[in-house]
């Protein structure tokens, strides 16, 4: 009893002690969150931007078009307004919500209090001006370069002051960070005094009450101190990455050290067993060998009773069912819409872990028939949802208390896998040609080949009707052998422009070999395709392209088929439009014809 009596007063001693102690530093700690802090954010966010609106002027200057001009020089009047705000609101105190005046997503929101030296208010007010000096510069360049472009050596020479002054603020605010960082440098200091303060009272009052610890120590040593000395050391390896995962932690009694040795062991072998699992990974040879891994992992040793893994393509928002091989659209649940548009799945719209245990229907594109729980979950690939991990397990799974640290374990693999399967991704895109056309900035032709499927699905699936617009330009060997080759190139690419002006958002223009071009107008009303296609050849007719030689126009034949109206099979209908292109060819160019069965029969097919 008197043991116990005075082990509790040298305790409430210690505790006292330490609280007096950690409420002094608490203070400390309020003083580096609340002020220091901010303003170092603050100090990081203004130099950012000042950059920004130093990279936007040159920008305006290197520009040639009006309105890259004018975004660039309202661009770097915006940094520049954004900066004044900042460094006032430094200066006085406030609200600051950093975000992005191009998008409106907001980067940060924090409050600063007002500044306590007056030598920080003079270096601001010194770093104000400045900025006012850039602010007044911006005007003459813009105005230099749009009333009087052939005065470069004046350009340079502003552009020069501007980036003299930029420079001088951005150290101006650089020295001021370093001030306040050596402010910073002082708080931690006092804290650690106080620290080492409250380390040697504390010793003190231990060391009056040595005689019961001794006891103490003695009669605990066998059954705490032993084993937490060696969880230390497992740690410590742990952390020094010296560790040996053959060695676990011996377990001697069942009280709360025997618990955490029996989680530490635990613990141990989930690492060795998903580092096995990254290094495996990385030595497959393709990104399916991956999915497959995964996808046998969730369902072998984590035995969910059934794992869906999606490949989201970021090039045409399109969904595809990696696992399993060969999976069947009818079985998966979320139905076969999403695999069209990825916009459908609430994973990659949001980025976070969907689960039903949270709320019973919460995605409204997965089919509930089966009575068990489901919990997507994103695969991040360079910032964004490049896949999602579909678990779904039974009724008698999602009740389990297990399911938790199932869930968890599924998530670690997941994390594993990630920079994986964003380097084997990589190296299957260098492997397979670009879908771009780098002359024109259209698809090509292995664009077409690879959405096809998906195409021809959604407009069967929807009843809609899929115009299929072929353009050729007329007599464009003429332009290469009068005009050269830089002349060619130059038509295609305006011509392809002009095409773009005319059409939706949702239509796609392919570069289908040479000065052909197919356009495909999605989910048409019967019979506008011509109204359209006649646009377009008007829009290619009227464009003027000024050469060394002249003003050059050039003129453009369409053949339209419609699909599935004259075919369900694409490429006829490709075909049937190429055979309506011949007709308008042959009846005098620089016409819209569409395809008709009787063309088949005088042989144009």
């Amino acid at each position: 009893m008197l043991f116990s009596a005075g082990t509790l007063f040298w305790l409430m001693t210690t505790s006292a002690v330490g609280f007096v102690m950690i409420s002094s530093l608490g203070s400390e700690m309020v003083k580096l969150d609340n002020v220091i802090n901010p303003e170092q954010k603050v100090l990081n966010s203004v130099s950012r931007k000042l950059r920004g609106a130093d990279i936007e002027i040159h920008k305006m200057v290197l520009a040639v078009d009006t309105r890259e001009i004018n975004d660039a020089y309202v661009r770097a009047k915006m940094n520049l307004k954004d900066c004044r705000l900042f460094l006032v609101t430094l200066k006085t105190g406030g609200l600051i919500i950093d975000y992005s005046r191009t998008t409106d997503e907001t980067y940060d929101e924090y409050s600063v209090a007002p500044l306590s030296f007056d030598s920080k208010r003079v270096e601001i007010e010194n770093i104000l001006k400045n900025i006012e000096l850039m602010d007044d510069l911006a005007p003459e360049i813009i105005k230099i370069k749009a009333e009087s472009p052939e005065l470069m050596d004046a350009l340079k020479v502003k552009t020069s002051d501007f980036d003299s002054i930029s420079e001088r603020t951005v150290t101006d605010v650089t020295k001021l960070s370093v001030n306040l960082s050596r402010e910073w440098g002082n708080v931690s200091d006092i804290i650690k005094e106080k620290f080492s303060l409250a380390l040697l009272l504390i010793s003190l009052t231990f060391v009056a009450g040595a005689s019961l610890a001794v006891i103490f120590s003695f009669l605990i040593s066998r059954n705490i101190v032993t084993p937490v000395r060696a969880i230390i050391a497992k740690f410590k390896a742990f952390s020094s990455r010296d560790m040996d995962f053959a060695k676990e932690l011996d377990v001697m009694s069942k009280d709360e050290i025997g618990t955490l040795a029996t989680e530490y062991n635990r613990l141990l072998q989930t690492i060795k067993v998903v580092t096995s699992f990254k290094k495996m990974i990385e030595e497959d040879e393709t990104v399916e060998d991956v999915y497959l891994r995964l996808g046998n992992i969730m369902t072998g040793e984590l035995s969910f009773s059934k794992c869906n893994i999606y490949e989201i393509s970021t090039l045409n928002d399109s969904v595809k069912a990696v696992f399993p091989l060969n999976a069947d659209i009818a079985d998966l649940p979320c139905g076969s819409e999403m695999l069209i548009s990825s916009d459908l799945c609430r994973v990659k719209r949001t980025g976070q872990t969907v689960s039903s245990a949270d709320y019973k229907g919460i995605c409204r594109n997965y089919d509930y028939a089966g009575g068990g729980g489901h919990f997507c979950i994103p695969i991040m690939i360079s910032g964004k949802v490049g896949g999602v991990v579909q678990i779904i397990a039974d009724k008698e799974t999602s009740q389990s208390s297990d399911l938790s640290r199932r869930l968890s374990m599924a998530s670690e693999y997941i994390t594993e896998a990630q920079p994986v399967l964003s380097a084997k991704l990589i190296t299957r895109a260098f492997k397979e040609s670009s879908i771009k056309d780098s002359l024109t900035g259209v698809y090509n032709r292995r664009f077409l080949q690879e959405i096809a499927d998906n195409l021809t699905e959604g407009i069967l699936r929807r009843g809609t009707v899929m115009a299929i617009l072929m353009c050729d330009l007329d007599f464009f060997k003429d332009v290469n052998d009068t005009y050269g080759h830089d002349i060619g190139d130059r038509v295609l690419s305006e011509t392809a422009a002009s095409m773009e002006k005319c059409i939706r958002g949702a239509d796609l223009i392919i570069r289908f070999g040479g000065e052909e071009f197919i356009i495909l107008l999605m989910d048409m009303e019967p019979d506008r395709s011509m109204e359209i296609a006649d646009k377009i050849r008007v829009a290619v007719e009227l464009n003027k392209i000024n050469t060394v030689a002249g003003v050059l126009q050039k003129t453009i034949s369409i053949g339209i088929s419609e699909f599935p109206a004259d075919t369900q099979n694409l490429w006829e209908a490709i075909k049937f439009a190429d055979t309506a292109l011949y007709r308008a060819k042959s009846s005098g160019r620089n016409r819209v014809v569409r395809f008709s069965r009787d063309m088949l029969k005088e042989g144009e097919y």
